[in-house]
């Protein structure tokens, strides 16, 4: 019922874009999916820094219109003394986020975790939190360019660490230059999605 909601929304929202638009958005999610790393180490492949900003700023558009929430977790590296210490917080932080919302995972009929074995500690993690936690729990591996709430996730992400990054005063160079200035990522990024926070 959900996902039959959220393929409603989507319909609606594309119906409403022009045929450019559509052919437009059409072009960016079916290319393989980047992640949106602004710090040009995948230069080779993204070397058009303005074709990279127009596909950001479509992702953008196309997330403003979801009726999504999202929720991030994160730990500071600089604070944990091994894999197995960050392991445990991830997993600390996110059993407390699905413990502290079980009304609203239940309401669903089955919670669908789409993955694409990117990072496989996370994976585990998740996989053990949500079957621990809940009972109505698939796991469906994924490749990105075919799911497009897996790539807003991603998007998401990173527009959520970019938002620690500026708050800790560590943006790098290239990621001011990409945004323009801290002002442009916030009004143009961050903003928005902290509107579809959980």
């Amino acid at each position: 019922m959900k996902e039959e909601l959220i393929n409603d929304i989507l319909q609606q929202m594309l119906s409403s874009l022009d045929n450019m638009q559509m052919r437009h958005l059409e072009q960016v999610l079916k290319q393989s999916f980047l992640y949106y790393d602004v710090r040009m180490e995948n230069e080779h492949k993204y070397n058009d820094i303005e074709n990279r900003k127009r596909i950001l700023k479509t992702m953008m558009a196309f997330i403003r219109h979801l009726d999504i929430k999202a929720h991030t977790v994160y730990i500071e590296k600089k604070h944990i003394g091994d894999e197995v210490e960050a392991v445990g917080k991830l997993s600390k932080e996110l059993s407390r986020f699905v413990r502290d919302n079980l009304e609203f995972f239940y309401s669903f009929d089955v919670i669908k975790v789409y993955y694409d074995n990117g990072q496989v500690q996370v994976s585990k993690i998740i996989s053990s939190v949500f079957n621990s936690l809940l009972d109505n729990v698939e796991f469906r591996k994924v490749m990105p360019a075919d799911y497009r709430l897996f790539q807003v996730a991603d998007v998401i992400c990173t527009v959520k660490y970019l938002e620690l990054k500026m708050k800790d005063k560590n943006l790098s160079k290239q990621e001011l230059n990409f945004f323009s200035n801290e002002r442009t990522l916030t009004k143009n990024y961050i903003k928005p999605v902290r509107e579809k926070e959980f």
